[in-house]
């Protein structure tokens, strides 16, 4: 009974946020060319996209999916919508104020433009005692919401204390042109909160776990410790990572199946990292694809090392540190 009942709950739930989905976007359209002149026009139509993707997957939801899925989809929306209103309204919520999963936008150093970030502020969250904070770099054609909503990764989030930012990046492949936007992501965080100097983390997952290694040098003073989950380090960005964050940590994360960025790749970072003498931790899911599903309990003791200051150096990794020349 009680089963059916969170079930029909769920469903009721559903079924009301896929309606203001649809009421939003059917506004947002209307309004797109607003939106423009605050948001940009490379990305604007991307937003309504999610809105009514969202709808969609929450009337029609896919078979076989975890049980955790609903509640998931359920924080993509509600972070959409509440992205699409702040738009439309031209109100914007300060980040300082947000508890639990939020998202916001931030304006851009580069042209002024309005960017969205997703974020998650632990409710144990007390500004007398500075957090750890983690930029967290979504994949491909994926958005900042996704990376952010599954439970798991608000609830390592919680049990850690880490405020997480997650920037959009304007959907750019490698955030190649929204470098930026990772950073005022950053900035804006340090404004809005109070962060521990010495635990500022640069993460990502996917196309996001390439990207870090690209993003840390830039300002590579800025970050602690770097965690690429189902990503790689290229052998064209190896000698600058190493000689601009020789102090840094590294997380090296990967699932076994991985059929999209094939393990030998994240190892071979591990490898390399480890020879080099840098300080690397080395994650392997003997079950894990390239779902950030099937990685949830190497990314909870990872995450959990990494906020520690943990470092568990590679043990019978062998072979050549043939790193890839480009992402696949």
């Amino acid at each position: 009974m009680v089963a059916a009942a969170a079930v029909a709950l769920a469903a009721a739930g559903s079924a009301e946020l896929s309606r203001d989905l649809r009421a939003a976007g059917a506004t947002y359209y209307a309004r797109a060319g607003q939106v423009a002149a605050i948001a940009g026009r490379d990305t604007t139509m991307d937003y309504y996209d999610r809105l009514i993707e969202d709808a969609d997957d929450l009337d029609h939801p896919p078979p076989n999916q975890p049980a955790m899925w609903n509640d998931a989809m359920q924080t993509i929306g509600r972070l959409d919508l509440s992205l699409a209103m702040q738009l439309l309204q031209r109100n914007f919520q300060p980040m300082g104020s947000i508890r639990g999963a939020g998202e916001t936008l931030v304006r851009s150093s580069k042209d002024g433009t309005m960017q969205p970030v997703a974020v998650y502020v632990p409710t144990t969250y007390d500004p007398a005692r500075a957090a750890p904070l983690m930029v967290f770099l979504h994949g491909m054609d994926e958005s900042e919401t996704q990376l952010l909503a599954p439970p798991f990764v608000e609830r390592i989030a919680e049990e850690t204390g880490t405020i997480v930012v997650a920037p959009y990046g304007r959907g750019a492949y490698d955030f190649r042109g929204a470098e930026s936007d990772v950073y005022d992501a950053r900035d804006a965080a340090m404004r809005a909160f109070s962060i521990d100097p010495q635990r500022r983390y640069l993460a990502g997952y996917s196309m996001g776990g390439f990207s870090v290694f690209r993003l840390a040098p830039l300002h590579p003073n800025d970050w602690t410790a770097l965690m690429s989950i189902a990503g790689s380090l290229l052998a064209s960005r190896a000698p600058r990572l190493t000689s601009s964050l020789s102090n840094a940590r590294f997380y090296i994360l990967t699932g076994a199946r991985d059929a999209t960025v094939k393990t030998d790749w994240p190892t071979a970072t591990a490898i390399y990292l480890r020879d080099a003498g840098l300080a690397v931790s080395f994650y392997s899911q003997p079950n894990g694809t390239h779902s950030l599903y099937t990685l949830r309990t190497i990314l909870s003791q990872a995450w959990r090392d990494m906020v520690a200051g943990t470092v568990r150096s590679p043990q019978g990794l062998t072979g050549p540190p043939d790193l890839p020349d480009e992402p696949q």
